[in-house]
């Protein structure tokens, strides 16, 4: 598994199918097996921002692009290109606060079951302790 060091040093872009404006993570922190933690820095200047706060919708692409970024891991280690995938349902959301811009969101996703192409996950965002936003996400990777 890579180090929190050298996590830093690999391009998210790399990593996850979107391109801008769409991108919601800055950077992968964490990685192990099933795990994965990423930040993002919120900017004035997101899609997702609204009256200076990062909306619920934005947080759930934070989550789905932080899971996309543990496959695009996966792939990279095997030395294949990293696939696509799309949200095939989201559930058990709660949403507990707001991030405003200038802050920083921790992201952190486990993965709960896999059925062939189908991984059930469970994301939280943070700010430092406190909890914002927390969900299951199934996710469909095209094989």
């Amino acid at each position: 598994m890579p180090s929190a060091q050298q996590l830093h040093r690999i391009p998210v872009i790399s990593l996850i199918p979107q391109r801008s404006p769409m991108v919601m993570i800055s950077r992968i922190t964490a990685y192990s097996k099933g795990k994965v933690q990423s930040e993002f820095d919120i900017e004035a200047e997101n899609i997702f921002v609204n009256q200076n706060l990062f909306s619920e919708s934005g947080m759930l692409e934070n989550i789905a692009q932080t899971a996309a970024g543990m496959v695009g891991l996966e792939a990279r280690e095997l030395g294949e290109e990293v696939p696509l995938g799309v949200i095939g349902g989201i559930n058990k959301v709660k949403v507990t606060g707001f991030a405003t811009v200038s802050q920083t969101i921790t992201t952190q996703v486990e993965i709960l079951q896999e059925v062939f192409n189908i991984t059930l996950i469970r994301g939280k965002c943070f700010i430092l302790d406190k909890l914002l936003m927390e969900c299951e996400m199934k996710i469909v990777i095209n094989p």
